[in-house]
């Protein structure tokens, strides 16, 4: 008795550890849903700042694109200077006119602008010095502030005059002037980090110069603007930089929305990383939105307050359950297998039947359907009574099961008729298979009884087929090699 007791405590021992653990796990794997759905509530909110803040910028571009650049006054003057030889005049009269403009444009941190005709000439340039691309001319371009743009978000808008198509203006906002504009109204940090390919690949020599490589990931680059206006400590923000280089591992090639926690000095930050795109869809960086939050903190504790409260209760409530499954599996087994064969019975061989024919619908698979008896088996009752008549059935089950591949489907139909279900079986197939089985039986020496044999009906089903018609079928086919003398197999097939 003591001994049966001390084994009975080891595996409660066991059986507590295990649930402990258990619990933790499932409890980590909450807390961490918890905690993504909560960063995904960040990416939405980060997005959505980040669309607000360019679509007033783009609302604020489209007015001076139609108001300005579909004025009949200032298309006429590029026109001019598009078809005349000697630009420059007509260049410094647009300058007069659009003097004010680009004025009104600072206002707004909008500090951009580009006229350029369609052989790739710059006809007037706000804001970027140099030279024009076109090998055809190199105008002095009129610059009004000697900052370059390092990139940006750039609006282009076409020009027609009179349906002549006079090429684009371009007008851009700096990364510097959205991430500014958004620190002004949210109060976070924010920084903008470009792909080294499209840094390569669309910005001009000099503008790279303006980047520097992030401590993030080494593909992506940020503009070296120097911020005094810091909404998180410096040396703060190098510490989260540091361990996002971890956390964001290979998940910025992915250019897909993210958010993620970092704790520094026991103060917990949500950094959201929300994709930009340029003007032709293409995937170039990031903006990234650094946050002070310690509602992550609230995510920990709530976890190992729930752990502690609930381990106690789920553990015993673990012993009901082990026996209500208990008992629902003993239930389960007995309604699903036929007692005297070991094998399904009827009512679990319809389910089956009826989920593969689906699959047969579905996947226009092939699947074969065997039904058999044994021949002349109430002879067998009579002469050598019931306990040999079971013997004799449960020594079929074995010879069926031992001939058969683990994905057929073998059950007692009833009485002494059997029916098995071949799925991926096409007719060949199953005539192999059931005439397999008949001869097994066939030459199977079964103890004072001897030689036992069977009738075999097989069948195909199709799309079309109900669980009805294909074993009608099976039966009508079973019923042929009844009356054609038995111990032998018949086929029918469905009408085409």
């Amino acid at each position: 008795m003591e001994a049966k007791i001390k084994k009975s405590t080891v595996v409660y021992i066991f059986i507590f550890l295990f649930l402990s653990i258990a619990i933790w796990f499932l409890f980590d794997i909450k807390k961490n849903q918890n905690k993504q759905l909560y960063l995904n509530q960040k990416i939405i909110k980060a997005a959505a700042e980040f669309t607000a803040t360019l679509n007033g910028y783009r609302m604020v571009v489209d007015f001076i694109e139609n108001r300005y650049f579909t004025d009949p006054q200032i298309l006429k003057i590029i026109f001019e200077g598009f078809k005349a030889q000697d630009k420059e005049r007509y260049r410094k009269i647009l300058y007069r006119k659009l003097k004010p403009l680009y004025a009104d444009m600072k206002k707004y941190g909008i500090n951009y602008l580009q006229i350029r005709f369609p052989d790739g000439t710059v006809f007037l340039s706000f804001h970027r010095p140099g030279k024009s691309k076109s090998a055809k001319s190199k105008p002095i371009i009129i610059n009004l502030n000697q900052n370059k743009i390092t990139g940006g978000f750039r609006f282009p808008f076409e020009l027609y005059f009179r349906d002549h198509f006079l090429g684009n203006v371009e007008i851009a906002i700096s990364y510097d002037s959205v991430k500014d504009q958004l620190r002004k109204i949210f109060k976070g940090e924010y920084r903008f980090l470009i792909y080294k390919k499209y840094l390569l690949n669309r910005l001009l020599s000099e503008e790279r110069k303006s980047y520097i490589q992030s401590e993030i990931n080494p593909d992506f680059f940020y503009e070296s603007k120097v911020n005094r206006d810091y909404q998180i400590n410096p040396e703060v923000f190098s510490q989260i930089n540091i361990k996002l280089k971890e956390k964001t591992k290979n998940r910025l090639s992915e250019f897909k929305n993210f958010a993620v926690d970092i704790k520094v000095n026991g103060n917990y930050y949500v950094v959201s990383f929300i994709v930009i795109s340029n003007t032709k869809g293409e995937k170039i960086g990031y903006l990234v939105y650094y946050e002070k939050d310690n509602t992550i903190f609230l995510f920990a504790e709530t976890f190992l307050m729930m752990y502690g409260s609930v381990e106690l209760a789920l553990l015993a409530m673990l012993w009901l359950l082990i026996s209500l499954i208990t008992k629902s599996e003993k239930f389960k087994t007995l309604s699903e297998i036929d007692v005297l064969t070991g094998i399904y019975n009827k009512g679990k061989f319809n389910n089956v039947l009826d989920t593969e024919l689906k699959k047969v619908r579905r996947y226009k698979r092939p699947m074969g359907l065997i039904l058999f008896d044994i021949d002349h088996f109430k002879q067998i009752n009579d002469t050598f009574g019931h306990q040999i008549g079971d013997y004799v059935l449960r020594e079929i089950a074995n010879i069926v099961k031992k001939n058969i591949r683990d994905t057929d489907i073998f059950a007692r139909w009833g009485g002494e008729e059997f029916v098995l279900l071949a799925p991926e079986t096409d007719l060949n197939g199953l005539k192999m298979l059931a005439e397999k089985l008949r001869k097994a039986i066939e030459e199977y020496n079964f103890e004072k009884v001897g030689k036992v044999t069977a009738s075999f009906g097989i069948t195909e089903a199709t799309p079309e087929d109900s669980t009805d018609s294909v074993v009608k079928r099976a039966d009508e086919a079973l019923y042929l090699a009844k009356e054609k003398g038995r111990n032998r197999v018949e086929i029918i097939l469905p009408e085409v």
